[in-house]
């Protein structure tokens, strides 16, 4: 709660409301996809060893791609679609036949490898939005809403002792309901001075 105080102490605008209550969002849904995808190994049918083994080899090229992505096309266009790609993969991957294990594990680790890539990009982006006299502050808060993300994530997965297509919808649609959210309400940062105090945001 005293968090969640200090948050709207600085917000003295619609802007800066807006800013910190999107990435907050988009952090808390990224880490809610991420390890609850992470989790649900043994649905694909193979070797839980050797789907997390594929789980993890992923993340290098996704960390690559989004490190090049976020330089040369931007933060907020890279988060948000990497966020919706993975929301549309863990979605189709509902509908694949169970007996195409191959393909369901494929989909899905290109899925994790999104969600790895927008979890990156994340992280950084949130660092540039908040002014510099409040970042720490702000990245703190957003960060243990990413926190109560991963903790929310199981509760999503046993979802599946109601019906099995609870979890995947529910991870793919807060992915993609937070790709929308960094697009239409985040500020891009790429090339762009940070903002050094809060009235400076406050007149931008």
């Amino acid at each position: 709660m005293l968090i969640i105080l200090c948050s709207l102490s600085w917000a003295q605008d619609s802007e800066m409301v807006e800013q910190d209550h999107s990435a907050t969002f988009a952090r808390f849904s990224n880490s809610v996809a991420y390890y609850g995808l992470a989790m649900d190994l043994q649905k694909f049918g193979l070797s839980i060893y050797l789907v997390q083994a594929l789980f993890g080899i992923i993340d290098i090229p996704a960390m690559l791609v989004a490190t090049t992505t976020m330089i040369y096309v931007g933060r907020r266009a890279t988060v948000a679609s990497f966020l919706i790609l993975a929301g549309l993969m863990v979605i189709a991957n509902m509908f694949v036949p169970e007996d195409m294990q191959t393909l369901r594990t494929a989909q899905a680790a290109l899925g994790k490898g999104c969600l790895a890539s927008s979890f990156i990009c994340v992280y950084l982006f949130t660092g540039e939005l908040y002014p510099t006299e409040i970042r720490q502050m702000g990245m703190g808060f957003t960060s243990v809403n990413a926190r109560l993300g991963g903790l929310a994530a199981p509760l999503v997965t046993t979802l599946g002792e109601i019906s099995p297509v609870l979890p995947p919808l529910g991870f793919g649609a807060t992915s993609i309901l937070a790709g929308l959210v960094v697009l239409c309400f985040l500020t891009e940062t790429r090339n762009v001075p940070l903002v050094e105090t809060i009235a400076a945001m406050e007149r931008r």
